[in-house]
C-alpha cells in the first residue's frame, strides 16, 4: 500500500527508502491518531537504525520523539527521517523541532508538510535557523494521500468520504437474489478491516443491514489477512456505524433485549465486543428523512438519530456529512450497498473511490452499482484523479480522488 502511494514519487538512494519505512511505520496508529494524522519516524546513524517511533494515540507521545527518545545518545549527528514535517506548535505534546534540535540531530528528512496551520510549512525555518540540515518535502503527494482524511478535515471543515465497494469484473457486487458473500477474497476482506480501524464511522444502507445483519467492526482475525503479523501491532478502535434509513424502519423494529442472553434481531445493535469505540463519537447512528422518526422509541446510550432534509424524494447527503461533523465524526467509510452507492455518485457526494475487483464474471442480471448518469459526451464523465492499483490477494484494488483533491491540498499549503 505504502509502494503504491510512493510510487508517483520514486526516487532512488537511502533517503526514499528511510521515507517509505517512516510512512509504513505510520500507518500502525491508524484509528487511534484521530483527528491527528499518522506520522511515522525513524533516526539512522551511519546508515544503521538507532530510534524508530509511531505517533500511536492522540494527544500522546508523537512519532519524532519516540524515535528519539530510542536513539538516546546515538542521535547526536544523526538523520531523522519523518513522514510529516516536525510540527513547531505547543499542543497537547510540546515541539518536534524542539526535541530534534535539543538532541543534536544533523539533518531532517520529511515527507510532506503539515496542513494545520499552526505549523505548516514552518518546521524547515525553525530547523535551519538552529543549524540543522532540512530537506524536504521530498514526497507531497503521498504524505496528502497517506493522511488523506486528515487532510480533507483541515481543508474544508467537513468529513472525508470514501465508497468502498467490492465488485466483480463486469462491475456487479450481488446477484439478482441479493447474494454477495463473497465476492472478493480474504484479503480484501481484510483490507476493508483495515480501512474501518482508519475511519471514525462505516456507513451503509437499510437494506444492506436487513439482507445481511453485519456487525460493521473491526475484527482481529479479518485484519491479519491484510496486515499479517503487523495486525499485532495494532490497537483496535471501532469505528461508528451509520445506517441510512429513510424511514426510520430499524428503529421502529428495535425492543430491548429481555434478560442477558437476549440479543436485538439486528446486530447493528449490538456494541462491539473487540477493541474501544471511538470517544466522544455515537457508536450508532440512524440517519432518515425529516419528519420520519419516530416519538418515544427507547433506544441504547450512544445512539443518535439525525433527520436530514430529502431534496427531490432524496437524501441530502451533504447536510448528512455536515451533522456527522457536529458528531466529531471527521472521516466515513460508505461499504455499500447499491442504492446508497448510487445516490453517492448521483450526488457526487465523496471524495475517494476504492474499487476492489475480483476476477470473476456475474453476468448482467447481477446487480451494479453506478446510477444512469444521463451523459451526453465522454468529456463529461466522472473521472478519478491520482489513481493507483495494488493486488490483495487474489483481487486488485484500484482507487483514486472524484476531484483534483491531492493538488487543492497542496496548493493550500503553498500559500500559507
Amino acid at each position: 500500500m505504502v509502494d503504491a502511494a510512493c510510487a508517483p514519487e520514486a526516487q532512488d538512494g537511502d533517503d526514499a527508502h528511510y521515507l517509505r519505512e517512516a510512512f509504513h511505520l505510520g500507518l500502525l496508529g491508524a484509528g487511534y491518531t484521530a483527528p491527528n494524522p499518522t506520522v511515522g519516524a525513524l533516526v539512522i546513524q551511519d546508515g544503521s537504525e538507532v530510534g524508530r517511533g509511531a505517533h500511536r494515540v492522540c494527544g500522546q507521545e508523537h512519532a519524532e520523539a519516540a524515535a528519539l527518545s530510542r536513539a538516546k545518545d546515538a542521535a547526536r549527528g544523526a538523520t531523522i527521517y519523518s513522514s510529516l514535517e516536525p510540527c513547531t506548535h505547543h499542543g497537547k505534546q510540546p515541539p518536534c523541532a524542539d526535541a530534534i534540535i535539543a538532541a543534536g540531530i544533523a539533518r531532517v528528512v520529511y515527507g510532506g508538510n503539515d496542513p494545520d496551520e499552526r505549523t505548516c510549512c514552518r518546521a524547515k525555518a525553525v530547523l535551519s535557523e538552529a543549524g540543522v540540515e532540512v530537506e524536504g518535502p521530498l514526497m507531497p503527494r503521498a504524505a496528502v494521500r497517506l493522511n488523506d482524511a486528515y487532510c480533507h478535515w483541515k481543508a474544508t471543515g467537513e468529513p472525508f468520504v470514501a465508497l468502498k465497494l467490492g465488485m466483480s469484473l463486469d462491475g456487479r457486487i450481488a446477484l439478482e437474489n441479493g447474494e454477495s458473500q463473497w465476492i472478493t477474497g480474504k484479503v480484501a476482506r481484510g483490507y476493508s478491516h483495515f480501512l474501518r480501524q482508519c475511519h471514525d464511522a462505516v456507513l451503509v444502507g437499510m437494506g444492506t443491514v436487513k439482507a445481511d445483519n453485519p456487525s460493521l467492526t473491526v475484527r482481529h482475525a479479518a485484519l491479519r489477512e491484510f496486515a499479517g503479523d503487523e495486525v499485532d501491532y495494532f490497537r483496535f478502535r471501532q469505528p461508528a456505524r451509520v445506517v441510512v434509513d429513510p424511514a426510520f424502519e430499524l428503529v421502529r423494529s428495535y425492543a430491548p433485549p429481555k434478560g442477558e442472553l437476549a440479543r436485538p434481531v439486528f446486530s447493528i445493535f449490538n456494541r462491539p465486543e473487540e477493541g474501544e469505540c471511538r470517544r466522544e463519537v455515537p457508536w450508532l447512528v440512524f440517519a432518515g428523512v425529516a419528519g420520519k422518526a419516530p416519538a418515544g422509541n427507547v433506544l441504547p446510550p450512544g445512539v443518535e438519530i439525525l433527520e436530514i432534509p430529502c431534496n427531490e424524494r432524496r437524501l441530502d447527503f451533504g447536510e448528512l456529512w455536515r451533522r456527522l461533523g457536529e458528531l466529531h465524526i471527521h472521516s466515513v467509510l460508505v461499504e455499500g450497498g447499491t442504492r446508497v452507492a448510487q445516490e453517492l455518485i448521483t450526488q457526487r457526494a465523496f471524495t475517494r473511490f476504492d474499487a476492489v475487483v475480483a476476477p470473476t464474471l456475474l453476468g448482467a442480471d447481477s446487480r451494479a452499482y453506478s446510477p444512469r448518469l444521463h451523459l451526453r459526451r465522454l468529456e463529461d464523465a466522472l473521472k478519478l484523479s491520482d489513481t493507483l492499483s495494488f493486488p490483495l490477494g487474489r483481487d486488485t484494488l484500484v482507487s483514486g480522488y472524484t476531484t483534483d483533491f491531492i493538488d487543492r491540498v497542496l496548493q493550500g499549503m503553498a500559500g500559507r
